[in-house]
């Protein structure tokens, strides 16, 4: 769905990195501290091959054990499990004030942001915000910043995110910390490609892709080349856009990391599609099929049922696009009402044309009401006006915002839709008039011919 899922889809997977491993740890776990970003599937393996030694280990020991599985969880999309480990080890710390305890905090705020709670993300993320604050730990400061601004960038707070990344950028620059500024270019590659702002945000994407290659975290890598070859997609450099993925394929399929292959094979999709290209689109999105019981999140489940109705409606397959919108219907259903944001208008206007080409006019009307109710709600919040009308001051932003995209795309579809109905139901509906008004007219004439005789023998 475009600029809808690009906030979402792959937010770049920074995993808060240990402060200080804990005292004593087996030399095994702290390997596995060492190199989760590199190989985190064989770093599970190992963690799973010592679980008979974790009841032994002293309570911060089995805390640090659980900070490195979750990181380690989250690389592989497991965010429940991730969630799980990380509120257990913030149990074990109890009401101790330690990098570690923030650590975890931030653990289990990526997981439920990745499960769409941001609420309760947020909440996390200021928490252990507030315990790096009063330890003085300028790094955890940094990551709990950037995954502050991630969900204030979600909750459409865009001039807040972007303050924050600001702050966040000059910080990690002072520390001369790489991790740290591949995760913050990162981060403002994906803002400012959500924001439309292309150009800028290729070059924070090429930033992080470099230092992540010089880190060696290929998965870290291969997301950044998903954001990467989306933001290619928005400048309409398609074919830089199919190459990006086709390097983010074949970089999944040699670290075996099946859940980018998901991605990859759906953004190849979704690409396809917007060259005018449904079939090969059809034929990718098959393929990502084969790993979509990976994907945890509604919200991503939506998103895929709601890009594979597009290629139908392409393919002129109407049937089998309003299949595929009612199932990702179905998977929104179950999100909460915060967690909407543009998705549902998107949904909202798809379906509008689905049922016109349909003929259900009425219904589409009642689809493109609702459309219409939710795009104005969008625009009139007090974010997205300050948002055109500011001047960004970043060193590698233009002199003048240019108008969020995502307005104009949502405005183009209006016109699309108003075309599709102009072209489709014009003459049908000028017909349905000129019968109907005949009718009415005819059945006048009769009354009034009716009436004339009732008063011609009245009178005789």
């Amino acid at each position: 769905m475009g600029k809808v899922l690009i906030i979402l889809l792959l937010i770049v997977g920074f995993c808060c990195q240990a402060a200080a491993a804990a005292k004593d740890a087996p030399d095994w776990l702290v390997q596995v501290a060492a190199q989760k970003h590199q190989a985190p599937e064989q770093m599970l393996g190992i963690l799973e091959a010592h679980e008979t030694e974790f009841a032994s280990l002293a309570p911060e020991q089995q805390a640090y054990w659980l900070n490195q599985q979750a990181a380690v969880l989250s690389y592989l999309g497991r965010f429940q499990e991730q969630q799980n480990a990380a509120q257990q080890g913030i149990d074990l710390l109890g009401d101790a004030a330690t990098a570690l305890k923030a650590e975890l905090m931030f653990e289990l705020g990526y997981a439920r942001e990745m499960q769409l709670a941001l609420t309760e993300a947020l909440s996390w993320y200021q928490q252990g915000m507030t315990l790096a604050t009063e330890l003085a730990d300028e790094k955890l400061q940094v990551r709990g910043m950037i995954n502050i601004a991630a969900v204030d960038s979600l909750q459409d707070r865009d001039q807040q995110a972007l303050q924050t990344l600001k702050k966040a950028y000059s910080m990690a620059k002072e520390l001369k910390d790489n991790e740290l500024l591949a995760d913050v270019n990162a981060q403002l590659g994906l803002m400012y490609s959500s924001l439309s702002f292309e150009q800028e945000a290729q070059e924070f994407l090429e930033r992080a892709l470099a230092l992540y290659a010089e880190l060696g975290w290929q998965k870290n890598r291969i997301s950044v080349l998903y954001n990467l070859a989306r933001n290619y997609s928005y400048l309409q450099n398609y074919e830089q856009a199919l190459q990006s993925f086709e390097l983010m394929l074949q970089s999944a399929l040699k670290e075996q990391d099946v859940l980018n292959l998901y991605y990859a094979y759906s953004g190849l999709a979704i690409t396809n599609n917007e060259m005018e290209r449904p079939q090969v689109a059809l034929n990718y999105m098959q393929k990502a099929e084969e790993y979509l019981d990976l994907i945890q999140s509604d919200y991503y489940l939506a998103g895929h049922h709601y890009e594979k109705a597009l290629i139908f409606q392409k393919l002129q397959q109407s049937t089998q696009a309003m299949q595929q919108l009612l199932l990702a219907e179905e998977y929104f259903k179950k999100l909460e009402e915060n967690q909407s944001g543009n998705m549902l208008l998107a949904l909202h206007l798809l379906k509008a044309e689905l049922l016109a080409e349909q003929g259900q006019y009425q219904r589409a009307y009642q689809q493109l009401l609702a459309f219409v109710h939710g795009f104005q709600q969008f625009r009139d919040k007090e974010n997205e006006l300050a948002l055109v009308k500011s001047r960004m001051t970043f060193e590698a932003e233009r002199d003048l915002a240019r108008q969020s995209l995502l307005e104009q795309e949502y405005q183009l579809k209006a016109l699309q839709l108003a075309e599709i109905a102009h072209s489709k139901q014009i003459q049908v509906m000028w017909l349905g008039m000129v019968i109907v008004l005949s009718v009415l007219l005819l059945a006048v004439i009769l009354l009034l011919r009716a009436s004339k005789r009732k008063s011609a023998r009245q009178c005789n």
